[in-house]
């Protein structure tokens, strides 16, 4: 399943965690594996190499929704670029930070509004901080697994985000537009 399985979880996570995961209903999406089988790219190990390394997706969320989504752990870029959300008031871009979408970390953000008849682009100031997110996650984990407390991530926001990766896949498998299937637990 390459980067999309390996670290797509993560860079859904953050846009879906903040718009209070709303229902995925369709996906449309291609993936690609180009730089791990190519003998030029990766000579050493292009023949085991079959899994994708640059997954995108148009994901149609419940409440009108659209999730524009980039996943790659390979390509001739620095980044997939910055989070947007775009609406009729405002627009919040969220810049990745230096780890990446997978430490649960987020970079710079603005905010552009109309502010006094004017386009306005105003910076969101952020408190750095030093702890490690990803062990602070797996911490609060055990510690609910010790303790018989509620796991920390609901179940219904997994199943969500795991739904949407299949049909990622499914949707570049098939060449189209696919339903999201919510498995029932």
């Amino acid at each position: 399943m390459g980067a999309l399985g390996d670290i797509g979880c993560y860079g859904l996570d953050m846009p879906l965690n903040s718009l209070g995961y709303p229902k995925p209903l369709t996906v449309s999406a291609s993936k690609f594996g180009v730089f791990g089988p190519s003998p030029v790219l990766y000579p050493q190990g292009c023949d085991r190499f079959d899994v994708d390394d640059f997954a995108v997706a148009l994901i149609r969320l419940e409440g009108g929704i659209t999730l524009d989504f980039r996943m790659s752990w390979a390509m001739h870029m620095d980044t997939t670029g910055a989070t947007f959300f775009l609406g009729d008031k405002a627009g919040l871009k969220v810049l990745p930070a230096g780890g990446g979408a997978w430490d649960g970390t987020v970079g710079g953000m603005t905010l552009f509004h109309d502010a006094f008849g004017l386009q306005t682009e105003t910076p969101i100031p952020y408190k750095q901080h030093k702890l490690n997110l990803f062990l602070e996650k797996v911490r609060d984990f055990v510690n609910a697994v010790e303790n018989g407390l509620p796991a920390p991530i609901p179940t219904s926001q997994i199943i969500y985000n795991q739904a949407i990766i299949s049909g990622i896949l499914e949707s570049g498998r098939l060449g189209h537009e696919v339903e999201v299937v919510i498995p029932e637990v």
